[in-house]
């Protein structure tokens, strides 16, 4: 699953870390019963940005008694690249959706239905 918050509707980095937390949490609360039928939870993260590191820690630690986090390294584990993939993937579905893709993205997918068939569509078929 991902989360999607504009940055465009924050007013600032407070905001947009609340936005962020609220959308996160909830995506959690929909899927709470998915969650808890594991014996622990590990929560992978490469500390790359504070804000997202605190937020994460925050509400899986409050929905959730069996959190247990590390520390991600891209190169050593194989479903941070999945999840890195699985984000850039969304983002260019927003993208084509709000028909803003770039020159560059658009030739890369050189027919118009490329992005949604080949990528968009495996994808979305393994959501919660």
């Amino acid at each position: 699953m991902t989360v999607v918050v504009d940055r465009k509707e924050a007013v600032d980095k407070v905001a947009l870390s609340g936005k962020l937390a609220k959308a996160i949490n909830v995506a959690m609360s929909e899927h709470q019963e998915f969650f808890v039928s594991f014996d622990k939870i590990i929560v992978y993260y490469d500390n790359g940005q504070s804000e997202l590191s605190a937020i994460l820690n925050a509400v899986f630690s409050i929905q959730f008694s069996n959190v247990e986090f590390r520390k991600a390294e891209p190169q050593r584990y194989r479903l941070l690249q999945a999840a890195d993939f699985i984000c850039s993937m969304e983002l260019l579905k927003i993208k084509r959706d709000e028909k803003r893709l770039s020159r560059s993205e658009e030739q890369f997918f050189y027919k118009p239905q490329e992005l949604k068939k080949t990528f968009l569509r495996s994808i979305e078929k393994k959501k919660l």
